[in-house]
């Protein structure tokens, strides 16, 4: 059965509190959110003494990868983040993706907006230390920005100063929400029967969407771009 993630309390740190009727705690959407992008802001405290001001709390952006309700990272083994979360205390880590599919423009700058879809994850660092579980990892992360076409086996086998100088961390999902607008522009009533004010300012919706274009070699390149990095398989709509 799929995780549920739904607060069993409205001060659950996975609570929407704003535009309720915008949220959901399901592990399919949630996961599909996650699969369908590129880029992961993971916010995490450094430990006791790591920095002059440790209290500071950090964000960064980071390339991920997903396999069941774990949500891999990976960076050098001395990254500040890479030290911060592999340590035996299981530190908490807030992950946030999100996707932008329109502007939403109103006649009020009060009522621009976007349409989005948007993942927030919270859980606990853990070094990965099975090798068989961070090959894994890898290949997710690897695989990850190509749609999940396998680009980890399309690739050299990393070495041994690949795998020695990475390390992988583990965060399983504890809770987690997903947030989504659709539609179109929500200007006042009165705004949209004033007859002036529709003469004078512009309103809609300005699709927006990622687009891939065809592959540029290296100056030693010999091949042909494989198939899953041709823009009509990487534009391809999930």
């Amino acid at each position: 059965m799929s995780a549920d993630y739904t607060p069993t309390s409205h001060k659950a740190i996975n609570q929407v509190h704003r535009l309720k009727d915008r949220a959901k705690y399901d592990a399919e959407t949630i996961h599909s959110i996650l699969d369908n992008n590129l880029l992961a802001h993971v916010g995490f405290t450094l430990p006791p003494g790591a920095a002059d001001e440790d209290d500071w709390p950090f964000v960064m952006p980071m390339c991920y990868g997903r396999i069941d309700d774990i949500i891999y990272l990976h960076g050098y083994v001395s990254g500040r983040m890479m030290k911060a979360l592999a340590s035996n205390d299981l530190p908490k880590v807030c992950i946030t993706v999100s996707q932008v599919d329109a502007l939403v423009v109103a006649m009020s700058p009060f009522h621009n907006s976007m349409n989005y879809k948007s993942v927030v994850v919270f859980g606990r660092g853990r070094l990965v230390s099975s090798d068989n579980e961070k090959d894994a990892a890898l290949e997710a992360i690897t695989n990850q920005p190509f749609h999940h076409a396998d680009r980890w086996n399309d690739s050299r086998p990393p070495n041994n100063i690949d795998l020695k100088s990475t390390k992988v961390i583990a965060v399983q999902i504890e809770r987690a929400s997903a947030k989504m607008r659709t539609g179109g522009v929500s200007d006042d009533r009165a705004d949209k029967e004033d007859p002036e004010l529709v003469k004078k300012y512009y309103s809609g919706v300005v699709p927006v969407k990622t687009v891939y274009g065809t592959p540029v070699p290296t100056e030693y390149n010999v091949l042909e771009a494989p198939a899953y990095l041709l823009p009509e398989a990487m534009n391809k709509e999930e």
